[in-house]
C-alpha cells in the first residue's frame, strides 16, 4: 500500500496486533487463549529406532491430497526443529522420480476451536501423475516400512504454475491458462471461518478464481512475540485456521497466494510492529536492528526453519496459488541490493522442499527495480497501486515499466485502491473498481486488478457480482496467446485497447466520460448549467464508434461484442478479414463495450 493508505491502516494494524496479543480477537468464535501446551521430550525424535506411516489408501486420484500420520516411538525437544526432529518420507513415483517431503507436527482442533488431540506427525502428499507410488517415511538414517499407492487419472486442474507456453500468463496443470480474478481477502476480524465462507461463497459465485491472504501476526502468522522464535506450539489454531481457508477456498475452486512477511513485521516507521517482533533482541532475538533480517545468519537460519514447517504444511494444497515473500519490503529498512541475496536463498530453499512448482514473488509499494523482477528467484512480478487519477491512463504508464523490467514473466496488479481507501464518491469508486478489472489485461497484465478493500467496500456493498462479466467474456478465451497492440477509434472520445495474435483478438471500447476525471467533469458541467442534483448519478452520453484492427490472417471470423456491464452477449456476426485488416461498427454504449474475435 502507498504511505497514505498505510498511515489510513496503521492504527487498525496497531489494535489487531495488541487484541491478538491478549487474546481478545477470537479467531474462530471461541476463547482465544485456548492453545495446546507445550511439547514435552522424551527421548530426541533421532534417536527413534520406529516410524510407521498411516492412513495411507490403497488407491487415490490425481491431485487428491492425501493427508497422512506418521507414528513413532520417539519424542522432540522442538517438533518443529528440524534438527531435532529431521523426519520425512520418500516418495518414488511412477516416472522414477524420489522425493523427499518434509513432515511436520500438527495438533487438530475441533470445529469449536477447542484442541482435539495433543499434536502428532503428520504428511501431507499429492500426487501429480497416475501409476503406483512407493513411499517410506524416514527418521534420519532410521527407515520404516515401505508402502505402496495406486494413483488413478483424473481431470481434475490440479496446481498453478507459470505457463509453459505462454511465460507471460499462468496456467494449470493440464495446461489451461488460469487468470487470477478476484480482490485481496487478507484477514478476517471477526469469526475467521464464517468470514472466509461467506466471501469464497460470494466470489465463486461470480466466477472469482483468486484472493491474497496475508499470514501477518494478527492473522494467520505462525511465529509471533507469543511463541518466541522457532517453536508454533502457541499459534497452532492459527495454523489450523489457515488449513481450513485452504480447503474452503479448494472446495471453490478458489487459489491463494500466501503473502508470509508484511512489512510492518520488520519496521519502525510504517504500519510499525517491530517492538513485538521475535527477532528483535528487546524480545530476546538475534538482531538488534529490522534491517538486519535478510544478512544475520542466525535470523536467516530460523526464517528457514519456518519456511520449512510452512512448505509441509501448506504447499499440497491445490488452493495454493503462490508463495509471496514480503508485502512492501520498501517500507521496512531492508535495502532491495541486500534484499536479492536473501530472496535467492529463501525461493532456492523453498523451491526444494515444494515439489508442486507453486510461482514465489515478492512485492512492493508500487514497483521495484528492474534486477528484482530479473532475478530468477522470483517466478512473477507484481504492482500496487492506489491511486484517484484515471485508471486506464496510469495503468498504461505502469505496464510498460514492468514490459522493461519483467519481459518474460507474468505481472499482476496485486494490490488496487481508489485514492487512500474506500468511503469515497460511491460512483467514482465503482468506476474505478470496474476499470480496474478490465483495464489492466488489455495493457499487458497476466490479470485483472486485485482490489484492496474487500471488507470495506466489496463485501459490505456488494461488489461481488462485477467479477462475473469478466470471467464469462474470458471463458474458454486464447487470451494467453494475445499481446497489447494498437488500434484505432473512429471516435476521439472513445479508447480501443485490443489485444490481438494473428488469428484471435480481444477489445475493450471504453467512453471518456466513464472515468473518475470525466465523471467530475460531467459534475461541474452540471453545477454550471444548473442541472446538477446531489445524490443522482450523472447521465452517460451513447456512443458509437468504428473500431479497426490490424494484423489478423486473412479468413473468416466470428465477432460478438459484450456488455461488461451487465455481462450479457450482444450482437454478434460472421466477418472476414481481408488485407490483415477488420474494421467493425460497433453497438451503442454509454459506459464501455467489448469485442471478442475468433475464427472459424
Amino acid at each position: 500500500m502507498h504511505s497514505e493508505v498505510s498511515m489510513r491502516r496503521q492504527f487498525l494494524y496497531s489494535v489487531l496486533v495488541t487484541a491478538t496479543l491478549i487474546g481478545v480477537i477470537d479467531h474462530a468464535g471461541v476463547v482465544a487463549a485456548q492453545r495446546p501446551p507445550p511439547i514435552i521430550p522424551a527421548t530426541p525424535l533421532n534417536a527413534s529406532t520406529t516410524a510407521e506411516l498411516t492412513g495411507l489408501p490403497a488407491t487415490s486420484a490425481q491431485f487428491t491430497r492425501l493427508d497422512l500420520r506418521v507414528v513413532t516411538d520417539g519424542r522432540a525437544l522442538n517438533p518443529y526443529d528440524p534438527a531435532h526432529a529431521d523426519l520425512t518420507l520418500d516418495v518414488t513415483l511412477p516416472s522414477g522420480t524420489t522425493l523427499s517431503v518434509p513432515a511436520f507436527w500438527m495438533v487438530d482442533y475441533a470445529a469449536d476451536g477447542t484442541p482435539a488431540d495433543a499434536g502428532g506427525w503428520h504428511v501431507r502428499f499429492t500426487p501429480t501423475e497416475p501409476g503406483t507410488y512407493s513411499m517410506m517415511p524416514r527418521i534420519g538414517a532410521v527407515r520404516g516400512r515401505e508402502r505402496t499407492l495406486t494413483v488413478t487419472a483424473s481431470d481434475a486442474p490440479g496446481f498453478i504454475t507459470r505457463s509453459r507456453t505462454s511465460p507471460r500468463f499462468f496456467a494449470d496443470s493440464r495446461g489451461r491458462t488460469f487468470i487470477p480474478i478476484g480482490p485481496n481477502i487478507a484477514w478476517s476480524t471477526g469469526n475467521v471461518l464464517a468470514d472466509y465462507e461467506r466471501w469464497f461463497d460470494r466470489l465463486a459465485a461470480s466466477g472469482g478464481t483468486y484472493a491474497r491472504v496475508w499470514m501477518a501476526s494478527w492473522a494467520f502468522g505462525i511465529e509471533w512475540r507469543d511463541t518466541g522464535l522457532g517453536d508454533y506450539s502457541a499459534r497452532q489454531r492459527q495454523a489450523w485456521l489457515l488449513d481450513r481457508v485452504l480447503e474452503l477456498a479448494q472446495a471453490r475452486g478458489i487459489h491463494l497466494e500466501l503473502c508470509l512477511i508484511n512489512h510492518g513485521a520488520f519496521s519502525e516507521t510504517t504500519n510499525p510492529e517491530w517492538k513485538d517482533n521475535p527477532y528483535n533482541a528487546a524480545n530476546g532475538g538475534p538482531l538488534a536492528k529490522p534491517g538486519q533480517f535478510v544478512t544475520d545468519a542466525r535470523a536467516r537460519a530460523l526464517f528457514r526453519q519456518r519456511v520449512r514447517y510452512i512448505a509441509a504444511r501448506y504447499a499440497a494444497f491445490t488452493s495454493v496459488f503462490a508463495w509471496e515473500w514480503w508485502n512492501e519490503e520498501n517500507f521496512t529498512p531492508i535495502p532491495e541490493a541486500e534484499l536479492r541475496p536473501w530472496l535467492t536463498e529463501m525461493s532456492t530453499y523453498m523451491k526444494s522442499l515444494d515439489p508442486y512448482g507453486h510461482p514465489i514473488s515478492t512485492s512492493f509499494s508500487g514497483g521495484a527495480a528492474a534486477a528484482t523482477w530479473r532475478d530468477g528467484s522470483v517466478d512473477f512480478a507484481q504492482a500496487h497501486l492506489y491511486t484517484a487519477r484515471d485508471l486506464s491512463l496510469e495503468l498504461v504508464s505502469l505496464a510498460r515499466q514492468f514490459q522493461e523490467s519483467a519481459p518474460d514473466k507474468p505481472v499482476l496488479l496485486a494490490e488496487l485502491g481508489f485514492s487512500a481507501g474506500s468511503g469515497g464518491d460511491p460512483l467514482l469508486e465503482r468506476i474505478h473498481f470496474h476499470t480496474g478489472l478490465w483495464a489492466p489485461l488489455f495493457v499487458g497484465f497476466a490479470g485483472p486488478g486485485s482490489y484492496w478493500w474487500w471488507d470495506s467496500l466489496i463485501d459490505p456493498q456488494n461488489f461481488w457480482p462485477d467479477y462475473a462479466p469478466l470471467a464469462a467474456f474470458l471463458k474458454d478465451s486464447a487470451i494467453a496467446t494475445l499481446r497489447p497492440v494498437t488500434a484505432r477509434s473512429s471516435r476521439p472520445d472513445v479508447t480501443a485497447r485490443v489485444l490481438r495474435s494473428d488469428t484471435y483478438a480481444l477489445a475493450w471500447l471504453v467512453s471518456d466520460v466513464y472515468s473518475t476525471s470525466g465523471v467530475q467533469r460531467m459534475q461541474t458541467d452540471a453545477l454550471l448549467d444548473g442541472t446538477f442534483k446531489e445524490g443522482e448519478p450523472p447521465v452517460f452520453p451513447q456512443r458509437r464508434t468504428d473500431l479497426s484492427i490490424r494484423g489478423l490472417r486473412d479468413g473468416p471470423y466470428t465477432a460478438r461484442w459484450f456488455d461488461p456491464q451487465t455481462g450479457h452477449w450482444l450482437a454478434g456476426q460472421a466477418v472476414t478479414v481481408i488485407g490483415g485488416g477488420l474494421t467493425l461498427p460497433s453497438p451503442t454504449f454509454t459506459r464501455d463495450l467489448a469485442l471478442r474475435v475468433d475464427p472459424r
